[in-house]
């Protein structure tokens, strides 16, 4: 039914009784913003206004004043920084001297000719060339999440599309006390600065793969030595230590760190890409005819019953909170989900799971300008993703993946089920009738400020450090090479292992150097350690066995292996269960696939795969260890010859799915499924995962049921480049270093406080 005002006579029935209250003195606007109401009857006359009869008049003040009564208020001009610090900013902005290839800049993703985003639904980020639709990756590679517009930085205290970094109250940022209350304070523009802090640490954005440059050596979680790596850069150019210090009097350069640089790059962002002149401003602050009437129609709308405003609040027109708006995911994901494939929003940020696929809120200025819509740009039309608030459930499971680019089509993934478990449609839900969507889509183009439109002088001609502006650099083939080191410690167990910890090892340390060579196809590990336990006896505290895996009561004269996993659950593998018991019968390099039941049905599930070196042990008198094995860096085969095994967390019966055991393959897998290192830096780069490292404890001579896999007495372990939360179990209640225990079994995602 179409609901939208048509006539002069239906309008005056909605307003009659009600047009003395249109006034410019009207209270509920005087409540919303006195300063604005004061300004009023300077603007609501003119000229210009001359197409207004006085019904449209009204009817623009009645929808004026229900928008300030409802908070909505003009956007306020940004502050205005010092210029030495906007002229730093904008050369780091555009500089690709802070990425690791030195081959993008922060500006790529956020081009001003593009209205500060990059117009695809994810971004291509570090390996790419080109701008906008026409940038190209040679491994057809995109970055997780749609690239956001940079306008009005300055009235937004939270950030990104998960809200990792947030300023409303007490400061929160990925990086914890990483960012010191000394770099807090040089960061005068608030969540804008502590945002510039990220990208350049992020692999797949800017920092570039591991091996192929010395800021990707580095640890994902020690960002630090990331950041001071970057300021030595700067610093070897002089250019730019003079423009930080004309940005900073009084600081010398050797005293700063990247927070100055990240501050300078948001008072650029600030100063150029300010919106505060749109229609809609202009309307708020009195100025009646500077929004058609279908703009008005669809504020009317915006602010009313279509319910748009209950997210939608304030200056920027978002709440700056997290909502579940049912949109399909696509892309490569975050590393969340039972494949790692999918991204859960402000989930992976607070651990909650009622907060998965929450999103925040998008800002609306120049929302016309700034297209794919949608945390992964789901919708490149505007109209269709207001068209999806109409009924967000059924948007969700007709979603057409044919109207997103079509590298990412065959990417969409089955997590419908997931989605609206957490959807709650009376959050989101627009009531508006299809022929309304056009009013509210012309409401939004209002929201477009015409100084946005053309943002060419905001690009530089150079930038100190000599690279290109344009988006032309073609980054060459670059051999993954180079040395890495995994310090090994006592919280990389936590499933039915049995907990080896020495008074010995608690005294000692170890490590695990990595060294890796993608053009000599070298891979090199080497275990350093002090204090290993020589030839031990341990007994389980509990049986571990199950009809599916079995394992020696005691382990006795026994000798050590060091297990390698190069794939933690970020690989799929087929397991087969009976329909009508529901009992597992085997993973599919187990089972005979032509013989099976016929009550039989595949289920993939996630795996890791991991497999073991060759024995070694301590020497006995100093318990120490220094052992290299060597592999092939494109095929990596344990001292079997096979690749390894499958190792999955799965239950033994379907109907009684929270009762966990560990499954691992029998007798070794195919050496044509060897682990590539090149996969491994994959995993690591999408945040899927990395290497992880346990020492384990074996019987010798080693029976058959175990010769491809561990014995699940483990030692020193470690993660690199770092342990996720939920593979850091908490100790048992009085266990403390040099007493040896067995962990409860459990495998539920462990909170980290």
């Amino acid at each position: 039914m179409k609901r939208t005002i048509t006539s002069v006579a239906t309008i005056s029935i909605v307003l009659s009784g009600a047009f003395a209250a249109t006034a410019c003195d009207a209270e509920p606007a005087e409540a919303a913003d006195q300063e604005v109401e004061e300004r009023c009857g300077d603007n609501d006359q003119g000229e210009n206004e001359d197409w207004m009869n006085w019904w449209e008049k009204a009817y623009a003040k009645k929808v004026r004043n229900k928008a300030l009564a409802a908070g909505l208020k003009p956007m306020p001009a940004p502050p205005k920084p010092a210029k030495k610090l906007v002229e730093l900013g904008q050369a780091l902005s555009f500089d690709k001297i802070l990425s690791g290839n030195k081959n993008i800049s922060c500006m790529t993703c956020h081009h001003p000719l593009l209205a500060t985003d990059d117009d695809h639904a994810l971004s291509i980020g570090e390996g790419g060339v080109g701008l906008g639709l026409d940038r190209v990756h040679p491994e057809n590679t995109f970055i997780p999440r749609n690239a956001p517009p940079l306008f009005n930085l300055h009235d937004l205290d939270t950030m990104f599309w998960d809200g990792r970094v947030d300023f409303h109250g007490t400061v929160k940022t990925p990086a914890r006390e990483e960012i010191t209350p000394e770099m807090l304070e040089v960061m005068e523009f608030g969540a804008a600065a502590a945002q510039a802090m990220f990208p350049v640490t992020s692999r797949r954005e800017m920092r570039g793969e591991l091996g192929t440059n010395d800021l990707a050596e580095i640890r994902d979680d020690n960002l630090t030595p990331q950041w001071a790596l970057l300021m030595e850069r700067l610093g070897a150019i002089p250019e730019y230590v003079d423009m930080f210090e004309d940005a900073y009097p009084g600081t010398n350069f050797a005293d700063m760190t990247f927070a100055h640089a990240a501050n300078a790059i948001a008072a650029f962002e600030i100063d150029s890409f300010a919106a505060d002149d749109t229609p809609w401003d202009r309307f708020l602050r009195g100025e009646l005819y500077a929004m058609t009437m279908d703009q008005i129609k669809g504020a009317d709308l915006f602010v009313g019953r279509a319910n748009c405003v209950n997210c939608h609040t304030g200056t920027s027109l978002s709440d700056l909170q997290f909502h579940n708006t049912a949109l399909p995911q696509f892309g490569p994901g975050k590393g969340d989900g039972t494949f790692k494939d999918d991204d859960i929003g402000r989930g992976r940020v607070t651990y909650d799971t009622a907060e998965n696929y929450h999103f925040r809120t998008a800002p609306l200025r120049n929302v016309a300008l700034t297209g794919p819509y949608g945390h992964a740009g789901q919708f490149q039309q505007l109209e269709d993703f207001i068209a999806h608030y109409r009924d967000p459930e059924t948007s969700l499971l007709n979603y057409d993946i044919n109207n997103v680019e079509p590298l990412l089509q065959d990417t969409i993934l089955d997590n419908q089920a997931e989605v609206l478990a957490n959807f709650d449609p009376t959050d989101v839900v627009a009531d508006i009738d299809e022929d309304e969507v056009p009013l509210i889509a012309a409401f939004l183009n209002a929201l477009t400020d015409e100084n946005s439109t053309d943002l060419t002088d905001t690009i530089p001609a150079t930038v100190p450090s000599g690279l290109p502006v344009e988006e032309i650099v073609v980054t060459p083939p670059i051999n993954p090479a180079g040395k890495i080191t995994v310090d090994l410690g006592f919280d990389a167990s936590g499933g039915r292992e049995y907990q080896i910890w020495e008074q010995s090892m608690c005294d000692g340390e170890a490590r695990l150097d990595i060294e890796f060579d993608r053009d000599a196809n070298k891979l090199d590990v080497r275990a350093v350690m002090d204090g290993l336990p020589y030839r031990p006896s341990y007994c389980y505290d509990y049986d571990p066995s199950h009809p599916y895996n079995a394992y020696p009561e005691c382990v006795s004269d026994g000798r050590w292996q060091v297990w390698l996993v190069g794939h933690v659950f970020s690989l799929r593998s087929v397991f087969y269960y009976d329909a009508v018991s529901g009992d597992l019968i085997g993973n599919e390099h187990d089972v005979d696939a032509n013989n099976l039941p016929p009550t039989a049905f595949p289920l993939e599930l996630p795996v890791l795969q991991m497999l073991c070196t060759d024995f070694f042990e301590s020497d006995p008198q100093t318990l120490k260890v220094d052992e290299t094995w060597s592999y092939d860096y494109d095929n990596v085969l344990d001292m079997l010859g096979s690749a390894g095994v499958y190792v999955g967390v799965l239950p033994p019966n379907l109907y009684n799915p929270n009762d966990l055991i560990v499954y691992y393959t029998e007798g070794g897998l195919p050496a044509e499924l060897a682990m590539n290192f090149d996969d491994v830096i994959d995993d690591i780069a999408e945040g899927r995962g990395g290497i992880m490292i346990g020492t384990s404890y074996e019987p010798w001579p080693k029976p058959d049921y175990l010769a491809a896999r561990d014995n699940i007495m483990i030692g020193w372990g470690g993660m690199w480049p770092e342990q996720p939360p939920a593979l850091i179990p908490p100790k048992p209640e009085g266990a403390e270093c040099g007493t040896n225990f067995q962990w409860d079994g459990t495998f539920g995602a462990v909170v980290p406080e």
